[in-house]
């Protein structure tokens, strides 16, 4: 009977430590929009919220025929979006017998790697939209202009 007890109380006290007890205390909220480059939609790709100061916590969706959904935190973020795509008529061909289209990173670095768009996520449903150019990168807000 002891056993049954300690193996129920080890038990329990696993699942606690695996699943964790209550909420994180994270105000997260849906967030969602469109993202186009040049004023196409983005096929497939990625966007990342980034918190900024104390809380550098990412919150990431894929992007699907130009549009995303996802929870992120409550506070000023910095958007990175990547994607690629196949470049026309290049191939890799290192491997004998193999021919596989070359991709290319075309969304420009301002929108990712050194990110200069923001965004603010609020309390409530965001839809912030992202239009994206060759030009000067942006902020987007709740009510951010659709592409």
């Amino acid at each position: 009977m002891r056993t049954n007890r300690l193996t129920t109380f080890f038990a329990l006290l696993a699942t606690g430590m695996i699943f964790g007890c209550g909420s994180s205390g994270l105000d997260t909220q849906p967030v969602s929009g469109k993202v186009t480059f040049d004023g196409q939609p983005i096929q497939e790709g990625r966007i990342t919220f980034r918190g900024s100061g104390s809380d550098p916590r990412a919150f990431s969706a894929e992007i699907k025929n130009g549009e995303y959904q996802m929870e992120a935190a409550v506070g000023k973020v910095r958007v990175e979006v990547i994607a690629s795509r196949p470049v026309p008529g290049k191939f890799d061909e290192s491997n004998p017998g193999e021919k596989v289209p070359v991709g290319e990173m075309y969304i420009p670095a301002k929108y990712n790697s050194q990110s200069e768009l923001t965004a603010d996520v609020t309390s409530g449903s965001n839809v912030l939209d992202f239009a994206l150019t060759g030009g000067e990168a942006g902020q987007a807000g709740g009510d951010a202009p659709a592409p």
